[in-house]
């Protein structure tokens, strides 16, 4: 472990740093949509064009890495999402969008270049604990933006709250600039010739593709509790800000947990793909309590549910990623992260503004999360019994 120390405490921090800035918006979003004039689920757009913007990061993300080394690229994805959540203080709708591009291209970044740099360190029979570890940053991210950002919003203004994530992430930047100077130059993978060749990696190893399938549709899921868990608590059930922003953490502290637990399951126990069955019927059964709540539900009650759902929601990614690792050719781990990543964030492009619009079809927030938790429970029980029938 000790030789994985660093790389791991580094990838893990941008990790959290990125992942606090993409969802600090879907906390602020009820105050917010007040003042620029839009219904509250219209974040549903602002995520997606996140995830657009992640979407073609990453597919260049090989490239970076040959370019300008993996500690480089970690500070440029935090810089970018610093400057995206500088722009949209401003308020000014042009800029607000601009703010969506700059703060998903940071975090399109972060997985392939962590799976490039963890690839090399990790060791073998580890890299699932190792993976998990290291996502346990996304739910960290989500944690922190639900118990800092509604009190700074209450006792600041949300602009401030926007400016304090900022200062978080460039403060990172710098922090690991010593790290950059003794870089090894050269270190990187040769980049890969084209655009779109991450994709066709993924597409030319069945194995992956199938797991990158899966990963879109757990995705919609995960994106579903970031993005309107806030709101639906707030808003539909009627908690205060502060409550909802800490039931929301609750469901993020959950997904720390399982993504370390999910980990050591799937390197001692049981194979990656049994494991991410598994968590994709826990997904629709902790989904379906979710969309249940009333407000005649104990809280210990709702903050379980909430937990277990967040779990499985939010534990699923350090599994898959680490398993996408190792199908990798030699040296194209970030590349193939890349492409993998494509289908992974269609989910999570798509799932935002769907969810918006079976919020108003459906009556509610918790008939729409009802209606998505449908897809990973099937391609849960399709991972597990392609696993028995093996």
């Amino acid at each position: 472990m000790k030789g994985v120390a660093l790389p791991l405490a580094i990838t893990l921090a941008v990790q959290a740093l990125t992942s606090m800035a993409m969802i600090a918006p879907a906390v602020m979003a009820p105050v917010v949509a007040l003042e620029l004039g839009v219904a509250p689920q219209a974040i549903g757009w602002f995520v997606a064009l996140e995830y657009l913007f992640a979407m073609s990061s990453g597919l260049a993300c090989g490239a970076l890495i040959w370019r300008f080394g993996p500690i480089r690229v970690c500070q440029i994805s935090v810089v970018l999402a610093a400057a995206g959540l500088a722009a949209g203080t401003t308020a000014l709708l042009p800029l607000v969008f601009a703010a969506a591009g700059l703060i998903g291209s940071g975090y399109g970044l972060v997985n392939p270049v962590s799976s490039h740099i963890l690839a090399r360190a990790a060791p073998p029979r580890m890299m699932s604990l190792i993976f998990s570890i290291k996502q346990t940053g996304v739910p960290l991210g989500g944690a922190l933006a639900g118990a800092l950002v509604p009190p700074l919003v209450l006792y600041l203004s949300w602009r401030w709250s926007a400016a304090v994530v900022a200062l978080l992430c460039l403060a990172l930047a710098m922090l690991t600039q010593p790290v950059r100077a003794a870089e090894q130059r050269g270190a990187g993978t040769a980049a890969t010739a084209g655009f779109l060749a991450p994709l066709r990696l993924v597409f030319a190893n069945p194995p992956v593709l199938e797991l990158a399938i899966v990963s879109l549709i757990f995705g919609t899921a995960q994106l579903a509790l970031f993005t309107y868990f806030v709101s639906y608590l707030n808003l539909e059930l009627g908690y205060s800000l502060v409550a909802a922003g800490l039931i929301y953490s609750s469901a993020h502290a959950a997904g720390i947990v399982g993504r370390m637990v999910w980990g050591v399951v799937a390197d001692r126990w049981l194979s990656p793909r049994v494991t991410l069955g598994m968590l994709g019927v826990m997904m629709a059964a902790s989904g379906v309590a979710v969309a249940s709540f009333s407000v005649n539900w104990p809280l210990p009650t709702v903050i379980l549910a909430s937990a277990l759902f967040g779990a499985s929601a939010v534990g699923w990614n350090g599994v898959y990623l680490a398993e996408v690792a190792r199908l990798a050719p030699p040296g194209q781990v970030g590349a193939i992260t890349g492409g993998t990543q494509v289908l992974t964030f269609i989910g999570a492009l798509t799932a935002p503004p769907l969810f918006g619009l079976v919020v108003g079809l459906a009556g509610g927030y918790g008939n729409a999360y009802l209606v998505f938790c449908v897809l990973p429970g099937l391609a849960g029980a399709y991972l597990l019994a392609r696993a028995r029938r093996g």
